[in-house]
């Protein structure tokens, strides 16, 4: 194993939100697709890879733009600091054990589908924007107050640190997850991951441990194009591609609530987008419904499907919530924009966002009369029942 990072993900590092829209167009041009190397072609991955992928991913969770240079040393539940080459000789056999008994990873092709539902939970390094640690342990600079009892290194967010995750830049607390950390007061950033633990003697980043779901630490390196995590998880991306791609879609219509950021602005009637991330669909509005709370720039996403489509599968057999009826999309899965509109949901308001889903590479044209009718009208007293809506732009 190299290097994993490389910090070309400029335009994605403070782009807000969880489920971002990018243009068609980025997908080429994207760490994703130079790691991926799509060909439209379906690929299945073997299994001694995808445990040793799942062995590199929960390490680049918890590593990510730290070093490959240092010494290393395995902590926080036999997880890997520095580069830990031997540790993870060493953890091998138990994950693939593990990922054998647990989701029959090499025996059921729906294996990756069931751990990424499962609610499997991974540490994530987080790390302070504003400070930095002395050699002796004061922190930098010196008027910068940590959250009470604070240690570095915990596991778990302090209590008085609100989200950040989708929030970008409009709070300062941390970097979002698998952002490269530079500009951190009195650090160079680059010299430290480059120097060995034991020979580093200035300031260091101050960081915590957070446990997040699978599914969302992964779809955030997705999110956010973070080459030093897609690298180490890549196996298992093309193997749930895989599984998702290998049947067709009967078609319906489907819902998701999301929360894309900024990206609304791309949003526009008759616009080609992508979804950077495994999207997640349901039939049942009530659960699409109960996603949207806490979301930065709440989107109701309505999403016909033609018969026959390739490119999204019903998972809800091997799904651990299989009452949601869920259909999970390709990663950077693409669509039209039909129609817009808003309403009022808690006091908030959300963007419906009428989708068409497209073939990912456009090499597939479904026609018309594959796709169900549009869904104009959904019942407000379903979505809030003292709702209403606000504006329709049709």
């Amino acid at each position: 194993m190299a290097v994993w990072w490389e910090p070309t993900q400029d335009e994605f590092a403070d782009r807000n939100g969880e489920s971002p829209f990018v243009v068609p167009e980025f997908l080429e041009t994207s760490n994703f697709q130079h790691l991926y190397k799509g060909t439209g072609e379906p690929r299945p991955v073997d299994a001694k890879d995808l445990a040793a992928s799942f062995a590199c991913a929960v390490n680049a969770f918890v590593q990510h733009y730290w070093t490959c240079l240092k010494d290393y040393e395995v902590t926080l539940d036999r997880q890997v600091e520095g580069s830990g080459h031997l540790a993870l000789e060493e953890m091998m056999p138990q994950w693939h054990d593990d990922l054998v008994d647990h989701f029959s990873v090499g025996v059921d092709l729906e294996a990756t589908i069931k751990m990424y539902t499962s609610g499997t939970m991974v540490a994530v390094r987080r790390i302070f924007r504003c400070c930095a640690m002395e050699a002796d342990g004061s922190v930098y600079p010196r008027d910068f107050l940590l959250p009470a009892s604070f240690k570095v290194g915990q596991v778990g967010r302090p209590a008085s640190i609100v989200s950040t995750d989708e929030e970008g830049n409009s709070r300062q607390t941390l970097f979002r997850p698998f952002q490269y950390p530079e500009d951190i007061p009195g650090l160079d950033y680059h010299a430290f991951i480059n120097t060995n633990f034991s020979e580093w003697t200035g300031r260091r980043p101050i960081h915590f441990f957070e446990r997040k779901p699978f599914h969302r630490a992964l779809n955030c390196a997705i999110s956010q194009d973070a080459s030093n995590v897609l690298r180490a998880v890549m196996p298992i991306i093309m193997d749930m591609n895989y599984f998702i791609n290998s049947v067709h879609h009967q078609g319906g219509v489907f819902y998701s609530g999301v929360g894309i950021g900024e990206s609304i602005r791309l949003v526009k009637e008759g616009v080609k987008l992508r979804m950077p991330r495994f999207l997640s669909t349901t039939t049942e509005l009530k659960f699409a419904k109960s996603r949207l709370t806490d979301k930065i720039g709440p989107a109701l996403l309505v999403v016909r499907v033609p018969q026959g489509f390739w490119g999204a599968r019903d998972i809800s057999a091997f799904s651990s919530c299989p009452e949601e009826y869920e259909t999970m999309f390709c990663a950077y899965a693409l669509f039209t924009v039909e129609r817009i509109s808003t309403f009022r949901m808690l006091g908030e308001q959300v963007t419906r966002i009428d989708l068409k889903a497209l073939d990912k590479y456009e090499g597939i044209d479904y026609a018309d009369d594959l796709y169900p009718p549009c869904h104009a009208h959904i019942d407000l007293a379903d979505v809030n029942g003292h709702g209403s809506y606000v504006r329709q732009n049709s």
